[in-house]
Parts: structure tokens; C-alpha cells; sequence
């Protein structure tokens, strides 16, 4: 098929997916919606890829517009961020401690496969640090992808269930046409500065930074329009999906269950830890519950846009997870001989 038809077929399939989320009145509905669309259409055999140029615009948008949300009055409140990075530390330990004793003694999987489907995120780099060990790379990747579609899947009607009537959001302008010049172009630049720099998510993270400083130093005000960010949405959301491009349904189904119970062993842990630190430093319970999902960088950021929350806490604490998964990982990884890596797409987490 031609890849332009094939890249359209699957983008009518997300954005379908989102539309009919959307009229549902699910939360975080293009996002979710869209993802749950294009994973169906994988699993059923189609080719749901993207091209990097696609992706990294998804990364763009959702970078820029996460950024839109840091203010000066919001950054205020990070002298309370410390006592909750060090809570998230504890969060990520614990995770893979659990989650692994958990597919090794009830799951039966071997230690190695085990400890690299346990950690929370930072997929491309688990990934490549897994192909020097005896892990099997197949289980990794797919349970991988499972948590980050459970996460997306069920997160946002946990945090409903937990947070029945959060406070009422805070909804931007929408920014002047220069300043959403500006806005892009500046997150465009450091962006792929930061790619080509090797900094961990670098699109996504310099997208970002460039946004907010731009917005926290009060040189652009505003939002990037509603579509734009839809849009961004929805290529998120096929991003997640394609990432089951090429797995069988037989396959996915014989890993489902330990999947499974690895993701309420890892949501669980984060969950508590969650509301604790919340309680402490006095942030909403479903911000904090976002803030310390157990993987899923760009999905929890974009979840943290859809839904209103405080973007800078969010996103501090994923980058932090995500930079100390990457920083951590290589000096705790046994190497036992090369074995070949599984590409299943995406690049961020």
C-alpha cells in the first residue's frame, strides 16, 4: 500500500476514534479515544506506523502547549517540589522491586525479562539496554506497551473516580498569532537542538522548556489554538496504538493477564504514594496521581494538558523519572552478550 494512504487510513481511524470518545464524554477523549482506535487496528493486522516527521510533530504541539500552561504564579509552588521528587524516587524503587517479584514468582517470567518489564518508562532506553542481556525482548516491549495503554486507557476514569469534583480548570486565552509564531518556532529550535544534544525525550523536553520560559518570562501570553492541540491529541494517541504494529493478537493475549498484573501492582504502588504526597504538600490527589503514573512521558504530559491540570508539576516530575530511569538503569543492568533489539515504535517513553 502507499504509504500516504496507509499514514491517512490510520489517522481517519484515530481521529474516528477520538470523535466518537469525544461524543462519549470520556475524559481525555481524543487523546484516549484515538489510541484505543489505531491499537484495534494493529492487532487486527494493519500497518499503523508513523514517520518520524509525524511524530515528531505530535512532540512539537504537545511540548508547546505544555509549556503554555507555566506561569510565574505556578512556579511559585515548586519549593514544595523537592519532598515530592524524593517521593517519586521511592515510587519508581518500589515499582520495580514489586513488579518484578510479581512476574517472576506468580508470572513465571525469567529474572531478566522480568526486571526490564518492571521499569516504569524511558521504553527506547529499557529497550536498548535489554538487548545486551538475556531478556526476551518480544515480552519486554509488549508489556511495555500494554502498561502505557492501560495508563492512558484507565487514568483518566480513576482520577474521576478519585477526584469526583476537582476545582474548576484554568483555561488560557488563546494566544495572538505572532506570539503562536514565536511559541512554535522558539520550541521547534531548542527542541531539536536538544535531540541533537542526547538529552533523554529531547523534542518533547526542549519543546517544552522553550514554551515555558517563553511564557513564564511573560514574552508570549496565551494558548496554541483548540485544533492544534487536538490535532496533537490525535497523533499521540495513534502513536501509542501503532506501537502493537506487527504484534499478533495471540501473542498480546498470552502476556495479558501478567501485563496486567504487573500495571495494578506498579498503579497501585504509585497511586498510594500519590495521595500521601499530595496530602503533605497540599497538591490535587488526581495531579499528584498523574504526576507519579508509572511511565508513559508524553502520554501523562499530554494527560495532564487534556484534563487542566498543573503542567509544570506534571511534567518536572515525569522528566525526573524519566532522566533518573536513564541515569540510573546502565549501572544496575547485569551484561550477558548482545541480543537483537525489537523495534516496536516511538520514540519518547
Amino acid at each position: 500500500m502507499d504509504p500516504r494512504l496507509r499514514l491517512a487510513g490510520t489517522m481517519l481511524v484515530a481521529a474516528l476514534g477520538g470523535g466518537l470518545a469525544t461524543l462519549a464524554g470520556m475524559p481525555a477523549s481524543w487523546l484516549s479515544g484515538a489510541m484505543v482506535a489505531v491499537t484495534a487496528a494493529s492487532l487486527a493486522g494493519w500497518d499503523t506506523r508513523l514517520p518520524l516527521p509525524i511524530v515528531e510533530l505530535a512532540f512539537l504541539l504537545i511540548g508547546t502547549a505544555l509549556g503554555s500552561g507555566v506561569t510565574p504564579e505556578l512556579l511559585n509552588g515548586a519549593l514544595a517540589w523537592p519532598l515530592s521528587l524524593l517521593g517519586l524516587a521511592t515510587t519508581v524503587a518500589a515499582c520495580i522491586v514489586a513488579v518484578r517479584v510479581f512476574l517472576v514468582r506468580v508470572a513465571g517470567w525469567d529474572r531478566d525479562t522480568a526486571f526490564f518489564s518492571a521499569v516504569p518508562g524511558a521504553l527506547s532506553f529499557v529497550l536498548a539496554l535489554a538487548s545486551e542481556t538475556s531478556a526476551d525482548m518480544r515480552k519486554v516491549a509488549a508489556s511495555q506497551s500494554i502498561r502505557i495503554f492501560l495508563l492512558v486507557a484507565v487514568l483518566p476514569g480513576l482520577i474521576v473516580a478519585v477526584e469526583p469534583n476537582p476545582p474548576a480548570p484554568v483555561i488560557l486565552p488563546g494566544a495572538p498569532l505572532a506570539h503562536i509564531v514565536l511559541m512554535i518556532l522558539g520550541a521547534a529550535v531548542v527542541g531539536l537542538l536538544f535531540r541533537r544534544l542526547g538529552v533523554p525525550a529531547g523534542l518533547l523536553t526542549g519543546s517544552f522548556l522553550a514554551s515555558a520560559f517563553l511564557h513564564g518570562s511573560g514574552l508570549v501570553t496565551g494558548a496554541l489554538p483548540t485544533p492544534l492541540v487536538v490535532i496533537a491529541f490525535i497523533l499521540l494517541g495513534a502513536l501509542v496504538g501503532s506501537r502493537f504494529a506487527g504484534t499478533t493478537l495471540r501473542f498480546v493475549a498470552g502476556i495479558l493477564v501478567a501485563s496486567v498484573g504487573a500495571f495494578l501492582v506498579a498503579t497501585t504502588i504509585a497511586a498510594l504514594m500519590a495521595i500521601a504526597i499530595a496530602e503533605i504538600i497540599g497538591v490535587p490527589i488526581d495531579q499528584a496521581i498523574v504526576a507519579y503514573a508509572p511511565g508513559g512521558l508524553d502520554a501523562m504530559m499530554s494527560l495532564s494538558l487534556a484534563l487542566h491540570m498543573d503542567t509544570a508539576f506534571v511534567a518536572a516530575h515525569q522528566f525526573a523519572r524519566f532522566a533518573g530511569i536513564a541515569i540510573v538503569l546502565p549501572f544496575i543492568v547485569p551484561k550477558r552478550g548482545p541480543v537483537v533489539p525489537v523495534d516496536i515504535g516511538g520514540e519518547e517513553d
